[in-house]
C-alpha cells in the first residue's frame, strides 16, 4: 500500500540513519522545528526550510532511534493537524549483509563441504560455523534493539541453535538459524513503512502505530514460513 493512498496523512521520509544520527524529510514544513531540541537525548539539531530537511544528533543510550522518530512525529502531528503520519524508511537498501552475516555464512558453507567429504577439520568448522552465526545473529539483533527499540522475532533462533549442541545436528541448525535472521535481506525490498494515527486531546497529542502491508513483508513471510517448516522437520 502506497503511503500517499492514504488521505489525510503527511508523509516523513528517513533519508538516512545510523547510530546517534538521522536525517528526516518532511512534506511541509512547520512552524517550530526547534521544539525537537527539547526532546531528551537530542544533542544537535540542524533545519533547512528550504527543502524541509531536518538533521539529528542524539544520544542512542538515552534514546532510541524508534523513540525519537515517534517524538518527532508527535511534535510534527502537534503543528500541522494530520490525521496520520507515514514514516519511509529510505535508508535500508536490498540484498544488504554485514559483514558478520558473510563470514557466519562463509563458516556454514565450509562446514557443509567438510561434512560431504568428511574431512578431519569437522570439530574445528562446526564450531566455527556455530560462533559466527551466534555473533552474525545477536549483533543484528542488538543492532535493530538499539535503532528501533525492538528486535524482529527471527533472532530467537539462536535458541534452536543453543540446543542443536545437545541433538548433534549444528550444521542445519546454523544453517536455519541465519536464513531465519538474514534470508529476507537477500530480497529485493520496497522501503519499509509505518504509520501512525494522530488523537488530539486539547493540546495533547497521541500517536498509535498501525501496520502497513507490503510486498516485502509478504515475501518475508513466505520465506519464514517455509523455514520454520523445515526447522521443524529437522528437530
Amino acid at each position: 500500500m502506497p503511503m500517499h493512498d492514504n488521505a489525510g496523512a503527511l508523509h516523513v521520509t528517513v533519508r538516512h540513519s545510523m547510530k546517534g544520527r538521522i536525517r528526516l524529510t518532511f512534506e511541509s514544513a512547520w512552524n517550530r522545528p526547534e521544539t525537537v531540541q527539547e526532546i531528551p537525548g537530542v544533542t544537535a539539531l540542524f533545519w533547512n526550510p528550504r527543502i524541509c530537511s531536518m538533521l539529528i544528533t542524539y544520544d542512542p543510550v538515552a534514546l532510541s532511534e524508534f523513540q525519537l522518530l515517534q517524538q518527532v512525529c508527535a511534535r510534527y502531528a502537534a503543528q500541522t493537524m494530520p490525521k496520520m503520519i507515514h514514516v519511509r524508511h529510505e535508508e535500508e537498501k536490498g540484498f544488504s549483509l554485514t559483514p558478520a552475516a558473510v563470514m557466519a555464512l562463509m563458516s556454514i558453507a565450509a562446514d557443509g563441504i567438510v561434512n560431504a567429504l568428511t574431512l578431519p577439520v569437522g570439530t574445528f568448522t562446526k564450531w566455527l560455523s556455530i560462533l559466527t552465526t551466534l555473533t552474525a545473529v545477536t549483533e543484528h539483533g542488538w543492532e535493530e534493539l538499539n535503532q528501533r527499540g525492538s528486535f524482529d522475532p527471527e533472532v530467537m533462533s539462536v535458541v534452536y541453535l543453543l540446543n542443536s549442541l545437545t541433538s548433534g545436528k549444528t550444521l542445519q541448525a546454523s544453517a536455519l538459524a541465519w536464513g531465519l535472521t538474514f534470508g529476507r535481506h537477500l530480497l529485493p525490498r520496497d522501503p519499509r513503512e509505518s504509520a501512525w494515527v494522530v488523537y488530539r486531546d486539547g493540546d495533547q497529542v497521541t500517536l498509535y502505530q498501525v501496520n502497513l502491508p507490503s510486498s516485502q513483508a509478504y515475501a518475508g513471510s513466505l520465506l519464514r514460513s517455509g523455514l520454520d517448516a523445515i526447522a521443524r522437520k529437522a528437530s
